[in-house]
């Protein structure tokens, strides 16, 4: 930033209130109050361009937003835009913008507010440069640094411009805020109909580009299907392409998507291929080349209709010389590349949908994560044999084991909310194993099916979302986009699907940078869902993706399915590899940016402070560690960004970064590694079950089950599931390949280790039946919830009501030491509801040692 005295640094400084004054007093530290920062966001008066260069331009000196010569004009062509051309001399310059004559609100760049000067080198002999903001995005340009790039065409006059075929209109203007070389607009202004367009540089046609990336190119041609539909531009500076996407309504018809399309009279085959025009499909012993056809919202698409009822019939496409799978198979003939056709709208569960639960806002979940094959494979389980490790043994009722409840009932005694299955689609594994190397996204993997036939296991997995919705449980699946089994699963289509830097650690890392790839996952989300009445999605390794694209993702089913509550979540981190294009994937600095869709991210930096590494010996905080307890505060407190924006941090890692408390999935075990109970015997603490290590897992569970945000916890935790056989622990600590004797969940561990299980159900209780666990927002948070940390314990009050934000009822105190403390409760009646073995109630405000303590206002 440049320092020069003309220059304002503005901040906003927050009260000290009487509560902060009186912990300072006593000793104690708390955690810094939530405020936010103001923003204009209406239209601005004036706006310039204060910067080095302005007393070359007559300016009295420089950085001078004030100035008149520094002034951009409003423009009149309907954009809303501010431009001017200003002639510079040459050599080494700074700048930013600046509204309505000072520096209150300014941008710099990448269109971030109070953002980094944008550097400007102009050439020897000085130049003419026009500068051009936005006062939507906030994006400030220039055409030496960026293009001015317009999407001129036949529908400009639509959109207000004097008239079409206008480069120098900014209606239609295509922007780079972040940098990446790619220049995008969105638009619901353009009509139904057919148009065409050209991408328009410098606002002139002297440098242009059609079809292909061609100077020379053609027009490039688009249908809008109605009135009202999002058309995407984008436009690749290094490759000159400029690519239109139409956003079609929700339709499942034939016009609407890829794959097998079928109807009694007819199917309608169709595959991605941008390389190579020789495309085939084989059905019923005859060869149909397939022509490019123009689909709404797709590129490079081919396309053969062959008539006849295929329904249930194999079909193989072909690229070239390879035969290739349907990357949008609805089914696979399994072992071989051929998909079956499918006539999935006529699909139902048996005696048709049952109403799913219901939730009121996403805080409200406690997940649950599973394995089909793991949860009841063993014959402890309950589940009749043929049903054991598929789809239909989640779901049986009425099996115990010792006289405890097994299986689903477990999961409703239990009263967890949502069940998340590791990857249940087509993968190439062979059971045991965790399934994390996909080869067919919409497919139910054959090895966790009853039955052969292609609609009968369609229905089945519809059957096993069916039955936990009966019992009120949602469904979360496991997917993994981010890479396949190997690239054979996609290479002899196209290379385009899969990344030029390996990002996943697998080798076959997926690019969703390509638009047709983003789009084949967007696809899948949306098949899950409306086939199978998902109920929302866990990304491994989220961090590979963009995050624009993931917030285009959620956005987009969240649109289509507004009455689903959908969860999304994943891990903002990709597979242990350097990322050059990391600003541009989902990280915990990037979350905020996912706050409109209702995307969350799992939050390891609050999980390793709890537990410390998932595969060594450090017992972090639940191990007494009092040198980390402002990240435990913060943590409780459902990781809240320092100052409520939707903008990217700079700090990637930033541990504050929730918008939303929904955006932290907060958890100490999952199927990953050492689970909870090993790591704790892993690191050498004693007393079993019964002693300091069972509590010690009380105490990181009730933690999770306490922060705010959403809590999520692996199979087997609630009763101390153990990985370890025969001592070890190597094994335990990646056991994705490992036997059942590993990972099955072995019942009887519920019963030797009841008083652990009582515990997590208690907890899970008391979270339902107390609001002020479940806050909602930022804002809640910050009004309705004070944390002081004093030593080694960190005690949290909180009130459930909005409208009485400091009338704490409930208080939580996470006591790390050998010894009990005494909490200073506000004033009124109190009762303690959880110590650590569970509910209790009691008077006094003790809280003991290793323990989470909860008290209730009476």
């Amino acid at each position: 930033m440049h320092g020069t005295p003309a220059r304002r640094t503005w901040r906003h400084r927050a009260r000290t209130s009487s509560a902060v004054l009186a912990a300072i007093a006593m000793g104690l530290a708390i955690v810094p109050t939530l405020s936010t920062t103001a923003r204009a966001e209406t239209s601005p008066t004036a706006v310039s361009v204060p910067g080095t260069f302005n007393s070359e331009i007559g300016c009295a000196g420089d950085w001078v937003p004030s100035c008149t010569q520094a002034q951009l004009t409003a423009r009149t062509d309907g954009s809303g835009a501010w431009s001017k051309t200003l002639s510079l001399p040459a050599g080494s310059h700074a700048y930013k913008a600046a509204l309505n004559n000072n520096w209150a609100d300014n941008y710099g760049a990448n269109a971030q507010y109070y953002g980094s000067d944008i550097s400007l080198q102009v050439p020897v002999g000085g130049k003419n440069v026009t500068f051009v903001y936005d006062p939507v995005t906030h994006w400030v340009t220039d055409d030496i640094n960026h293009k001015i790039v317009t999407a001129g065409g036949s529908f400009q006059s639509e959109l207000g411009c004097a008239a079409d075929w206008a480069p120098d209109c900014l209606t239609s203007w295509l922007k780079d805020t972040n940098g990446d070389g790619t220049y995008t607009w969105s638009t619901t202004a353009i009509p139904a109909g057919i148009w065409t367009v050209k991408a328009a540089i410098g606002q002139s046609w002297n440098e242009s580009y059609g079809q292909g990336g061609s100077p020379t190119g053609a027009d490039i041609s688009f249908t809008v299907p109605r009135s009202g539909s999002t058309v995407d531009f984008r436009y690749d500076s290094t490759t000159h392409v400029l690519t239109v996407q139409t956003e079609q309504p929700p339709d499942p018809g034939v016009a609407a998507t890829l794959g097998a399309l079928y109807t009694p009279t007819g199917t309608t085959f169709r595959i991605w291929s941008p390389d190579n025009s020789q495309v085939s499909v084989t059905v019923g012993g005859t060869t149909h080349a397939l022509q490019r056809a123009d689909i709404n919202g797709y590129t490079d698409v081919y396309q053969a209709v062959v008539p006849g009822n295929w329904k249930n019939q194999p079909y193989q496409f072909r690229v070239g010389n390879n035969t290739v799978r349907d990357p949008y198979a609805r089914m696979v003939k399994p072992g071989s590349t051929e998909g079956i056709v499918m006539d999935v709208a006529a699909i139902q569960p048996n005696g048709g949908w049952a109403p799913r639960p219901s939730i009121t806002k996403r805080e409200d979940a406690v997940i649950y994560e599973m394995s089909v094959r793991n949860f009841t494979i063993d014959a402890s389980s309950g589940v009749d044999g043929a049903k054991r490790g598929k789809f239909a043994g989640l779901t049986q009722t009425g099996t115990t084991h010792n006289g405890a409840k097994t299986g689903i009932d477990h999961l409703k005694e239990l009263g967890v909310t949502h069940v998340q299955l590791l990857p249940s689609f087509d993968f190439n594994s062979t059971v045991p194993n965790w399934g994390y190397d996909p080869l067919n996204y919409n497919v139910p993997e054959e090895q966790f099916s009853r039955f052969n036939a292609p609609e009968d296991r369609v229905r089945e997995f519809q059957g096993m979302v069916n039955e936990f919705h009966k019992n009120g449980i949602r469904v979360i699946m496991d997917v993994v986009y981010n890479h396949t089994a190997s690239k054979d699963v996609f290479q002899n289509i196209t290379g385009k699907y899969y990344h030029q830097t390996e990002l996943s650690g697998t080798g076959n890392s997926i690019d969703d940078g390509n638009p047709m790839v983003s789009r084949m996952i967007r696809d899948s989300l949306e098949y899950w869902v409306d086939t199978y009445n998902i109920d929302g999605f866990r990304f491994d390794l989220l961090g590979v993706h963009q995050y624009g694209n993931v917030d285009q993702w959620a956005k987009h089913l969240n649109a289509v399915f507004p009455d689903r509550t959908l969860q999304i979540h994943g891990e903002p981190w990709s597979g242990g590899v350097d990322d050059p294009q990391q600003a541009q994937k989902v990280r915990y600095g990037t979350t905020p940016v996912l706050a409109g869709g209702h995307v969350g991210v799992f939050n390891g930096a609050y999980r390793d402070t709890v537990k410390g590494g998932t595969r060594d010996r450090f017992l972090g905080y639940m191990g007494g560690s009092s040198s980390n307890t402002s990240a435990i505060a913060l943590g409780m407190r459902g990781s809240p960004l320092a100052t409520k924006n939707t903008s990217p941090l700079s700090n990637p890692w930033d541990p504050a970064f929730a918008y939303d408390p929904e955006q932290t999935i907060n958890y100490v075990s999952a199927h990953d590694d050492l689970n909870i109970w090993d790591k704790i015997t892993y690191s050498g603490v004693t007393g079993g079950p019964t002693g300091r290590a069972g509590q010690m897992n009380r105490f990181a569970a009730g933690m999770v089950l306490t922060s705010q945000g959403i809590p999520f916890f692996h199979e087997g935790d609630e009763f101390l599931h153990s990985k370890v056989v025969g001592g070890d622990y190597e094994a335990a600590k990646n056991s994705y390949e490992s036997g059942d004797a590993v990972n099955a969940v072995q019942w009887g561990e519920k019963t030797a280790n009841n008083a652990t299980f009582r515990y997590y159900k208690d907890v899970i209780a008391l979270r339902k039946n107390t609001p002020a666990l479940r806050l909602g927002t930022w804002d809640a948070v910050k009004a309705q919830m004070a944390t002081i940390v004093n030593g080694s314990v960190v005690t949290s009050a909180i009130s459930s009501r909005a409208d009485a934000p400091t009338s704490h009822d409930t208080v939580v105190v996470y006591n790390p030491t050998n010894s009990s403390v005494n909490v200073a409760l506000p004033a009124g009646t109190w009762k303690k509801v959880l110590d650590t073995n569970g509910t209790t109630d009691s008077t006094g405000n003790t809280a003991d040692g290793l323990a989470v303590t909860v008290f209730k206002k009476s």
